[in-house]
C-alpha cells in the first residue's frame, strides 16, 4: 500500500491545514500500527512537498494513487490549500462543489475509513 501525501512547504510561513492533515495521518497509521491492522501490509509513506504551482493538488491524501475523498465515496471533498504564497499574497484553491460536506485538513476518521476500506479491497 502506498500512502501519499501532497503538501506546500512554505518554509515560516505555517499552514494549518497541511499540518492538521499531516498529523492526523501519522495519527491515523501509528493507530493502525498499535491495533496491528498493518502487521501483514507493505507500507510505503511519500511526502511529497510540492512547488508553488501545483498548489491545487496540496493538502491532498492518496492510498495506491487514489484520494482519499473518491475512496470514501460522492459528497466528501476537502478545501485544498489556501496558504499564502512567500509573497504574502492568499493562494487560490479549487473551489468545492455547493452543498457537499467540506473539511478544511483531512479529518483522521476519515483517513483511516479510507486505509481501511482499501485493505479490504486487497
Amino acid at each position: 500500500m502506498l500512502i501519499e501525501w501532497r503538501h506546500l512547504d512554505l518554509g515560516d510561513i505555517p499552514c494549518g491545514r497541511c499540518t492538521d492533515t499531516g498529523a492526523n495521518l501519522w495519527e491515523v497509521i501509528t493507530g493502525l500500527g498499535e491495533e496491528h491492522l498493518l502487521d501483514d501490509v507493505e507500507l510505503e509513506l511519500e511526502n511529497t512537498i510540492l512547488p508553488l504551482e501545483r498548489m491545487e493538488e496540496s493538502n491532498t491524501v492518496l492510498i495506491n494513487g487514489i484520494p482519499v475523498e473518491k475512496i470514501l465515496g460522492p459528497g466528501i471533498t476537502f478545501a485544498g490549500c489556501s496558504c499564502p504564497d512567500p509573497s504574502g499574497e492568499q493562494g487560490h484553491c479549487p473551489e468545492a462543489a455547493p452543498g457537499r460536506d467540506i473539511f478544511k485538513a483531512i479529518p483522521a476518521e476519515m483517513l483511516r475509513a479510507a486505509i481501511l476500506k482499501v485493505l479490504k479491497r486487497d
